[in-house]
């Protein structure tokens, strides 16, 4: 008794060791992208901390880039200074992509942003209790060669659902992806299997 006592605790010890680990290395893991992408915008944050006007074709260059948009985004907002954003990128469509984008540069996800990325569909979130008017937005990526995944060529990544009634924003709990071939469902079913696995909420039957 004794004995199976003892490796039951050494069981639970290594697993709260490995979740503590796992939980520990998302948190950094995405800190590291997170300052990775600041450190793409310097020329803006160094302007905007001088109390400045960043240059006009800089604020264009990141704002054009799907790794540097949500950054730049959540940098001129938190300065007070979101009314420099592009308006040409202050889209759902551009800040679904960019969420999408930072999200697959997590180490634990693509480690990378991807080489290309295409927005496909907009689709309505699956039925469910106060989300009529939320929508998803349903991408396809890929990347290059050496990249691990050059190899699978486009894959589906889903970002929403976002209450598109509202002014945009690049914030949403079911940004995901679970690198399957963008071909192998449609919009719709990207969507709905990403809804239930990351939300928990299944669609209801219709008419019900």
């Amino acid at each position: 008794m004794k004995l199976a006592l003892a490796l039951g605790g050494a069981l639970l010890l290594v697993l709260v060791a490995f979740v503590g680990w796992r939980y520990h290395a998302t948190v950094k893991g995405g800190e590291r992208v997170y300052q990775e992408a600041l450190d793409r915008i310097a020329p803006v944050l160094t302007a905007l901390q001088a109390g400045e006007t960043p240059p006009p074709e800089e604020l264009a260059r990141f704002a054009r880039a799907g790794d540097t948009r949500k950054v730049l985004f959540e940098s001129l907002r938190e300065y007070g200074r979101l009314d420099l954003f592009p308006r040409e990128h202050l889209t759902w469509e551009a800040l679904a992509e960019a969420d999408l984008v930072l999200w697959l540069w997590h180490p634990n996800e693509l480690a990378a942003p991807p080489d290309e990325i295409e927005l496909m569909k907009q689709v309505p979130a699956p039925d469910a209790e106060g989300s009529r008017e939320l929508r998803y937005f349903v991408f396809r990526f890929r990347t290059k060669p050496p990249h691990w995944a050059s190899e699978d060529g486009w894959m589906a990544g889903v970002a929403g659902p976002y209450p598109t009634s509202e002014a945009p924003r690049p914030y949403a709990r079911g940004t995901f992806s679970r690198f399957e071939a963008y071909d192998s469902r449609t919009p719709e079913e990207h969507v709905r299997v990403t809804h239930e696995q990351v939300l928990g909420e299944r669609s209801r039957p219709a008419g019900e």
